[in-house]
């Protein structure tokens, strides 16, 4: 088994093979050549890789989940135009080029813009 300090000492120097390490903490980052993988999970079951797209690929029996403990979580274009909005005991809001047309609300569902539906029927219920 290799040792922390062995790799330490190992600057500037190819290794190869299965190296076990235990709590890894690295001080810069970390790089993968394109269409290098890194895989979790005894069964390998996700990876996270970049093969010309950028990619994080739930390959296992069990689900992918986002978990989030502070304000949701947000899907971005850049640093400023929203895809969608999962906000945490909120609203989702989805975005077409940046601008809202679906939210979920308190009472409900807002629609900006048409909705539209091939073959669908739409029935409404009201209170009264």
């Amino acid at each position: 088994m290799t040792r922390a300090r062995d790799l330490a000492d190992s600057a500037d120097k190819d290794i190869s093979g299965t190296v076990t390490l235990d709590d890894i903490v690295l001080s810069n980052d970390m790089t993968v050549a394109d269409n290098g993988k890194v895989i979790f999970g005894a069964g390998s079951d996700l990876e996270i890789y970049h093969d010309g797209n950028s990619k994080i690929a739930d390959v296992g029996d069990g689900k992918l989940e986002l978990h989030s403990n502070g304000t949701g979580v947000f899907i971005q274009k850049g640093a400023t135009e929203y895809m969608g909005k999962f906000e945490t005991d909120g609203a989702v809001t989805l975005y077409y080029d940046n601008a809202a047309k679906l939210a979920t609300t308190s009472t409900g569902v807002d629609v900006e813009g048409n909705l539209i539906g091939n073959q669908v029927a739409l029935y409404i219920y009201t209170s009264g």
